[in-house]
């Protein structure tokens, strides 16, 4: 599910954040996954396995959601938030990495590109349904709690207050401790309460899932490709990384994994 477009909004809004700090606090969880999955990609390559490292992630990705929906309140302070965004950032990058590798281990080597594609699908309408899903949450409580939380004399500019971040977030139009921008942050934190929730949910399989997962030895696995390794002496036998392949034609073939 997509929480992170409305958990920008919930920054400026909630949060009193400008623009430029709640875009820095987003991109987080960006940079974490990012450093993460670098870490996770150079401790499989030593270690030849990644089963492990999928539960690792999952366990640290619903932490960080968890402490997520705990921390949505408008007292939480930039650091907890922060904190939330690296946590979630390192779980996405230690269990993102190894799965795609696990699908592709377990794939013989002329099927890697299609089992690749399948995956990477499978991502895709996962992330379209999870979108439809959390903007069909975000589009329906928001209006309906705004009218229910605004005083009399504000509940008639719902649509504008819902409509606009500039109107919503407008801490001078309504005032932090005034009864209108009491109901405006309780609407949003409601409704990002309500996501994350969702978002957990969803999430939730990913543990236990990580454990149905075979443990390919990656260092082991004979792809039955025959070739000569460019920089090596003598020919390898189930080489994972082969750039230079004989063919029964004349003259020499070249990809690269």
């Amino acid at each position: 599910m997509s929480v992170f477009p409305y958990f920008f909004s919930y920054l400026q809004i909630v949060q009193g954040q400008s623009i430029v700090t709640a875009g820095y606090i987003t991109r987080v969880f960006t940079f974490s996954s990012t450093v993460a999955s670098i870490v996770v990609s150079l401790i499989i390559k030593y270690t030849a396995h990644y089963k492990y490292y999928i539960s690792f992630g999952a366990i640290i990705y619903l932490m960080g959601m968890g402490i997520m929906l705990v921390y949505r309140t408008e007292n939480a302070s930039t650091a907890t938030l922060v904190g939330t965004q690296i946590a979630i950032g390192i779980g996405g990058g230690f269990f993102n990495v190894p799965v795609q590798l696990g699908v592709q281990a377990s794939a013989s080597h002329q099927h890697v590109a299609a089992v690749t594609t399948v995956w990477l699908t499978i991502l895709e309408v996962g992330g379209a349904v999870g979108s439809a899903i959390s903007g069909a949450i975000w589009s329906t409580f928001i209006p309906r709690k705004l009218q229910l939380y605004l005083p009399p004399e504000n509940v008639a500019d719902y649509t504008t207050i819902y409509g606009s971040i500039l109107v919503s977030g407008n801490y001078t139009l309504y005032p932090a401790g005034s009864p209108a921008r009491v109901a405006i942050n309780r609407a949003y934190q409601e409704t990002m309460r309500y996501l994350l929730i969702g978002a957990l949910c969803c999430a939730a399989p990913i543990l236990p899932l990580s454990f149905c997962m075979k443990n390919y030895r990656l260092d082991a696995i004979d792809q039955h490709v025959k070739g000569r390794v460019i920089g090596s002496s003598g020919n390898r036998v189930g080489a994972v990384q082969v750039t230079e392949i004989h063919s029964t034609r004349k003259g020499w073939q070249f990809w690269r994994n």
